[in-house]
């Protein structure tokens, strides 16, 4: 389960990234990608080439960056989450097509475009190929959100009744059922407001509110991937974003915190915690990786314009995952 989230500063910067809720460390860590690195089309076994750089977190399966999420030179962005039980990938090559298998569609994306029209464009003619990594290695079930510089967002999902690929006025993503099912379903919450409601008459007896956020009563509080589409899109909504990117970047974080996965609180069928791995905040413009570990609240910062995005080889980051208290005596 994971949910994506798009702000957007008052000194126009444009932020983007996500909550990666899993059971288990995938051996993740900021991976720069150079331009013109080469990696194998496992669905067509071609050697591609990214024509941007891309910042993101990823992990490197026998040299094969597979992408989470990540942002490239140019400013685009895109995040893989989860989408069991409605994705559907074509078992057979289309020859009329260009031909990808799952874990590499946010690598295509992120090498080879700069907007999102140019990704509808070209996502259009995309063939989503069921072939593995490897033999061990499961095929991921992924829907996408896809967003530029211009603040602009998209969600591309396959589902076997089609490809759909759908404006994203909310800012947000979570996981299953379909994003067009959670737009109809917000439509339950309008009366949501962070507002006090006025106190009113009912059969002559005055009513007024117990407390503070009233105004809110009925929003969702589980971690279900319903649930948090909801509470991160009022969150968003209500959100007092500040003058400049780093008080913006703080929002960003408290907004995706609203929605973190704690350790005990979700239990797969395998008996294991569902937890928020990591959370990253991206800053389009400037080409900044933001991110926190679950035991790590400090926010690590990679800026991909201080490294050299015509390098050889593939950079990796270490993953700060101990916690670093500021001791004041």
């Amino acid at each position: 389960m994971c949910t994506a989230l798009t702000l957007k500063t008052k000194d126009g910067y444009n932020l983007f990234g996500r909550n990666m809720d899993v059971e288990y460390n995938f051996n993740q860590a900021v991976h720069l990608i150079p331009r013109n690195f080469s990696y194998k089309n496992h669905a067509t076994g071609k050697i591609e080439k990214t024509n941007y750089a891309i910042l993101g977190m990823a992990t490197l399966i026998e040299n094969h960056p597979c992408l989470a999420d990540g942002l490239n030179e140019k400013g685009l962005g895109c995040a893989g989450l989860n989408f069991p039980g409605y994705v559907h990938y074509e078992d057979h090559i289309d020859p009329n097509k260009i031909n990808i298998p799952p874990y590499d569609i946010l690598l295509w994306i992120l090498s080879n475009f700069e907007t999102v029209d140019e990704v509808k464009t070209e996502i259009e003619k995309v063939n989503i190929v069921k072939i593995p990594l490897g033999e061990k290695i499961p095929l991921p079930t992924l829907h996408w959100m896809v967003t530029d510089k211009s603040g602009r967002s998209i969600v591309i999902e396959n589902t076997e009744e089609k490809l759909s690929i759908y404006e994203n006025k909310v800012g947000a993503l979570t996981n299953s059922p379909t994003f067009d099912w959670h737009l109809t379903n917000l439509r339950q919450y309008m009366g949501l407001s962070s507002h006090q409601p006025h106190k009113t008459i009912c059969n002559e007896q005055e009513l007024t509110t117990l407390g503070q956020g009233q105004g809110s009563f009925s929003l969702p509080g589980d971690p279900s991937t319903v649930s948090r589409f909801i509470r991160i899109a009022f969150f968003r909504s209500q959100a007092h974003v500040g003058e400049d990117e780093i008080s913006a970047v703080t929002e960003f974080f408290h907004l995706l915190s609203s929605v973190a996965m704690i350790k005990g609180s979700v239990i797969t069928e395998q008996e294991k915690d569902d937890i928020t791995l990591y959370t990253s905040c991206m800053c389009q413009e400037k080409g900044i990786y933001y991110y926190s570990t679950y035991s790590n609240n400090r926010i690590n910062a990679i800026n991909m314009n201080k490294e050299d995005l015509d390098a050889k080889e593939i950079k990796i980051f270490e993953y700060k995952d101990q916690q670093d208290i500021n001791y004041q005596n």
